[in-house]
């Protein structure tokens, strides 16, 4: 599992400690642009359920070379140097008629991150004969919040588990740090400017559960009060430049937008290629 020190690694690895799963756990912080106190909830959430914690520096920007790896002759970190490489997807995109800059940069970055934390998780899985646990929960997997290859795992323990409002509450259960549950989501890639998972999806998580459930209709009533929810929380979109409708707005669509990622790959069945 990758510890971040955020809700919901400390959640998966809680629940899925050794003593509870009979199962080691291996754990490991892979910074990228952690700050500090991240850094140090991983650490704290390694010790307490993790039967082996490691944290993998490689990657991070803010790592130099030691006298050890200077013995390698590597100029700069490893992350630079993949990010340096790849940039000659560029070029192909260009040669195929596309304009690579129009995709905001950050994004990107971000992408590669996501995916080079995966590389190394799947890789230490290969080397132990043991599959990579899923962190993402509810409302990151209706947003789309992820990256394809490069946050889904093999087993997810809390993907139907709500991160506005039930998460929180499984966590005090568990005996998590009153810090890391109270603290503001961040994936810790600087994809934005706050470096939070609300500058993001342009809402919180409790905001995004409450109008995703609305819109899905999944509350605990009756099928009429279900639609006039519903109904009502459409109309909120026609509402002239308020605060509430613009959040409203983008949450759905982003939704609707995300539904390829949610569907996954697209397979052709025989019968669509004609072939009996």
């Amino acid at each position: 599992i990758g510890i971040s020190g955020g809700l919901d690694s400390s959640v998966v690895a809680a629940l899925c400690q050794e003593k509870f799963i009979g199962v080691p756990l291996i754990g490991v912080s892979i910074p990228m642009n952690s700050t500090n106190a991240h850094k140090e909830q991983a650490q704290w959430v390694g010790n307490n359920y993790c039967t082996v914690f490691e944290e993998f520096r490689k990657w991070d920007e803010e790592w130099f070379l030691s006298d050890e790896d200077e013995a390698y002759d590597c100029p700069t970190n490893m992350m630079s140097e993949v990010f340096n490489t790849i940039s000659v997807t560029d070029k192909i995109a260009k040669q195929a008629g596309f304009n690579p800059d129009t995709f905001p940069k950050k994004i990107l970055s971000g992408n590669m991150k996501a995916r080079l934390r995966m590389i190394t998780l799947y890789d230490l899985a290969r080397k132990t004969n043991g599959m990579v646990l899923s962190t993402d929960n509810e409302q990151e997997f209706q947003m789309g919040f992820w990256t394809i290859c490069g946050d889904v795992g093999d087993y997810g323990p809390i993907q139907n588990i709500s991160k506005g409002f039930e998460l929180p509450a499984i966590a005090k259960e568990l005996g998590i740090s009153e810090d890391i549950i109270t603290q503001k989501p961040s994936d810790g890639l600087k994809v934005s400017e706050a470096d939070s998972d609300e500058a993001q999806l342009g809402a919180n998580y409790q905001e995004v559960e409450t109008i995703m459930s609305i819109y899905l209709e999944n509350l605990p009533v009756s099928e009429t009060i279900k639609k006039s929810m519903k109904s009502r929380l459409l109309n909120l979109i026609n509402v002239n430049d308020t605060i509430g409708a613009s959040k409203v707005a983008k949450i759905i669509k982003r939704y609707e937008d995300m539904t390829f990622k949610r569907n996954g790959t697209i397979n052709l069945t025989r019968s669509e290629l004609n072939i009996i």
